[in-house]
């Protein structure tokens, strides 16, 4: 699916049901790492925690869902298999209404 505009998509994680802190402990440094590598390049324009679960949700600028994938697969995480990608979704803006 083609995110045309470039307004970004929207990647929502969660922790895979078998992986455990140990495991985290492994990747968290490289994990870090290309996150900040990602915010320099201007690729995460924005990560939140989730609030009901161990997981994450990253808006990405990336031009389409499978570029959005490509770029969440080169995460440590997830490449060990410790995250769960629940959804990649294209994103366009949404026109508020003004006073």
């Amino acid at each position: 699916m083609s995110n045309e505009s470039g307004a970004g998509v929207l990647a929502v994680f969660k922790a895979a049901p078998h992986a455990t802190e140990e495991d985290f402990a492994k990747v968290i440094d490289a994990e870090l790492a290309r996150a900040k590598e990602l915010v320099g390049q201007g690729v995460i324009a924005h990560g939140y925690h989730r609030a009901d679960c161990v997981g994450a949700a990253l808006v990405l600028d990336a031009g389409t869902v499978e570029a959005a994938r490509e770029i969440i697969a080169t995460f440590p995480a997830v490449a060990a298999g410790l995250i769960d990608t629940e959804a990649v979704i294209p994103l366009v803006p949404l026109q508020l209404p003004q006073d």
